[in-house]
């Protein structure tokens, strides 16, 4: 049996990125590599290690006695190397070299986009990835160099700053508001639900005219609920500076759109100081701040929409 000093990084790495999910498609897909190179670096690793890491299952890969014991050495060691790499990374006061950025797709499409000409031409030498998505990426393991995350609680490993709170407010179209008389009949119209777990009156529902109104599903893709809500399927509790821009939507109230999550612009304490981290969290802020009016729901700016009274 080989000592653990003396096995491939790569094999013990892609080892545990398997424990982690479960199946090999999927552990080839978070490294970029071919399916046929993990299943290659898993038996290798079994071999220099002289014991069974998984039990191959049916339902995906489950860790035996000694792979669990591997895979809390291997994730150990794998937050020291990104330790390291961290505080190299954060000592390159060049700016020169690849930076990325991780966010949602509304906010990517809708404030960065326009923008990325303009980075481009002040920092020349920056090649920007950013990496789309709602799942939380871990600045810490070096998953991104920087996160705009839309939370109330970022975690405490992280620093940067917080730029404003983004509102939200409901929607519905104006034919879905004309043909249901939702004061007096509530039960003739719907809520687009988030969660079923919610139930038919969710909390986040009872502070609104609409409190009577049922939910109906389970949508946590803001952009489906989007799309849902312009077909005239409801009611759609939304954030103004995605609903704002849609001209198939109106407001479904005339009370102020009400504060939902702050906005922040993150990092880790080991890359702050990285001259390519600092110009691209200077220039998140001032593309946020370019839109902050759309962010908290003034529609001054945009094409004016007057909210949709119900019937009373």
């Amino acid at each position: 049996m080989s000592s653990i000093r003396d096995l491939d990084w790569e094999d013990v790495k892609t080892f545990a990125e398997v424990a982690g999910a479960r199946t090999v498609r999927s552990a080839a897909k978070s490294l970029g590599v071919h399916h046929s190179t993990v299943s290659r670096r898993i038996e290798r690793l079994e071999e220099n290690t002289g014991v069974r890491l998984f039990d191959r299952r049916p339902e995906g890969y489950a860790l035996t006695e000694a792979g669990e014991d591997l895979v809390a050495v291997a994730r150990s060691f794998a937050d020291e190397l990104n330790e390291v790499e961290r505080q190299i990374a954060g000592r390159d006061n060049v700016l020169t070299g690849k930076i990325s950025a991780t966010m949602s797709e509304p906010i990517a499409s809708i404030a960065f986009g326009p923008r990325l000409v303009e980075f481009t031409e002040r920092y020349p030498g920056l090649d920007l990835e950013i990496i789309v998505t709602h799942d939380f990426l871990d600045v810490a393991r070096r998953e991104a160099d920087v996160a705009i995350r839309m939370d109330n609680n970022p975690p405490q490993s992280l620093v940067g700053k917080r730029v404003f709170q983004y509102h939200s407010t409901i929607y519905a179209t104006p034919a879905y508001l004309d043909t249901h008389d939702l004061i007096n009949n509530p039960d003739d119209g719907r809520w687009i639900g988030w969660d079923d777990a919610d139930g038919l009156y969710p909390g986040w529902t009872q502070d609104t005219e609409f409190a009577r109104v049922p939910a109906w599903g389970a949508f946590l893709d803001l952009r489906l609920q989007l799309s849902a809500a312009k077909a005239g399927l409801g009611l759609a509790m939304l954030p103004c500076f995605i609903a704002d821009r849609e001209e198939k939507l109106v407001r479904a109230t005339d009370r102020k759109p009400f504060p939902s999550r702050d906005v922040w612009i993150l990092t880790h304490s080991d890359l702050r100081r990285t001259a390519r981290v600092r110009a691209f969290m200077e220039f998140a802020e001032q593309v946020l701040r370019s839109h902050k009016k759309e962010f908290i729901g003034d529609l001054e700016g945009l094409h004016q929409k007057k909210p949709h009274r119900e019937r009373v």
